[in-house]
């Protein structure tokens, strides 16, 4: 069996750069998808997955029809 590859952290990625970096990939996400929804990015896994499919269960209680493929503009 092959051992996992160990990945070391290099020493100029300090705790505050990974904030800062964190920072701004969290603030690209607002300006693209809202802060609701980049909110929604970065839940994990399962929260995020749980609050999708209660949104689609809401829209699908409030009529909305996912029988048209969808365009890909919004």
């Amino acid at each position: 069996m092959e051992q996992p590859i160990e990945l070391k952290q290099p020493e100029w990625m300090t705790l505050e750069l990974k904030a800062e970096l964190k920072r701004i990939e969290y603030d690209y996400h607002v300006r693209a998808f809202g802060e609701e929804m980049a909110r929604v990015n970065f839940l994990p896994e399962k929260e995020r997955m749980e609050y999708l499919y209660d949104m689609i269960d809401h829209a699908v209680a409030n009529g909305v029809k996912f029988d048209r493929p969808t365009r890909g503009v919004s």
